[in-house]
């Protein structure tokens, strides 16, 4: 399925994304895109999200676009050159590891390599009792884009899709380092 179809098929502000994406692109042909609507809970309210990445010959679109509680979106837009991303990594699951080529399940992961972000929490030390300040540690990961992708949840066909995009993804990001 192409680009545009794909965006049509969420359902999701599909004018506004199609709109997005023209732009972001600025002329280039999409070669491979993954689209995922998934729902989010805040304070007792649902809302949904799209998360959209496209893959042309030198950059890698990412765009979040969240739906506001006004029945508004907003849309955040990232364009990544190819030369510049970090570690590409699949996860892909077989049920039937022995007879089956084709996965249930593939999760995709990349560093944008634009961010990071940190997580920090007070140091422990062995001791239950000690009153001591003992500082902070600081965990630092990398700010990657994530998609997980199930045969059962999103069909063969998105399946198909996703793994093509994993293999033009890997190609490109060989060929650009």
């Amino acid at each position: 399925m192409n680009t545009w179809d794909r965006i049509n098929r969420t359902g999701f502000f599909p004018q506004l994304v199609t709109a997005s994406l023209k732009r972001a692109l600025g002329g280039q042909t999409p070669r491979a895109t993954l689209c995922q609507v998934d729902a989010a809970f805040d304070q007792g309210s649902v809302f949904r999200h799209l998360s959209l990445a496209t893959l042309t010959d030198s950059v890698l679109i990412h765009m979040h676009v969240d739906e506001l509680e006004d029945g508004g979106a907003s849309v955040g837009t990232g364009i990544f050159p190819l030369s510049r991303l970090g570690t590409v990594s699949s996860i892909e699951v077989y049920r039937e590891a022995m007879t089956s080529m084709f996965p249930a399940e593939l999760t995709i992961s990349v560093d944008l390599g634009a961010m990071r972000r940190s997580e920090v929490e007070p140091a422990q030390c062995g001791d239950p009792s000690c009153t001591a300040d003992h500082g902070y540690t600081v965990a630092s990961f990398p700010d990657d884009l994530n998609f997980r992708i199930s045969v059962d949840a999103d069909g063969v066909d998105a399946m198909t899709e996703a793994r093509q995009f994993v293999d033009l993804l890997s190609s490109a990001t060989r060929a650009h380092h």
